[in-house]
């Protein structure tokens, strides 16, 4: 097999571990005779590049933290009361059966209560909820 031939299939054999890695520095150079050499190990005068595959347009930007429990909560309190302030048809399996029902306005309501509260308490006085 050509040297060429052998360094695309080591390319493409690598590329799918390197589409799935998160953040992953790559580096770029080029060997003796002038082929692109790409890496993720750095050699001395490489070009580097940090790819990001779950969102391009992260790429070659800080990893961002992870986001604490709390900070997940207020998110997902912020979406649902989001929800309840929409006015969509709201649906859930309120029995078990495997099948959703529409909740009633009162519903609604007492649920929209409840996400309010939660905002209240997982985002702190900076995101209350306005009326």
């Amino acid at each position: 097999m050509s040297r060429p031939a052998l360094l695309a299939v080591l390319v493409l054999s690598v590329a799918p571990g390197l589409l799935q890695a998160q953040g992953t520095a790559v580096y770029k150079s080029r060997n003796a005779d002038g082929t692109n050499v790409y890496s993720q190990v750095r050699v001395e005068g490489a070009e580097s590049r940090n790819i990001n595959a779950n969102d391009p347009a992260k790429a070659d930007a800080e990893p961002e933290a992870p986001k604490s429990e709390t900070q997940l909560a207020c998110e997902r309190a912020r979406q649902n009361l989001e929800a309840y302030d929409s006015g969509d048809r709201l649906q859930r399996d309120k029995d078990g059966d495997g099948v959703a029902e529409d909740l009633s306005a009162e519903e609604i309501a007492a649920e929209k209560g409840m996400a309010e509260q939660q905002v209240t308490l997982y985002c702190a006085a900076e995101a209350k909820p306005e009326a």
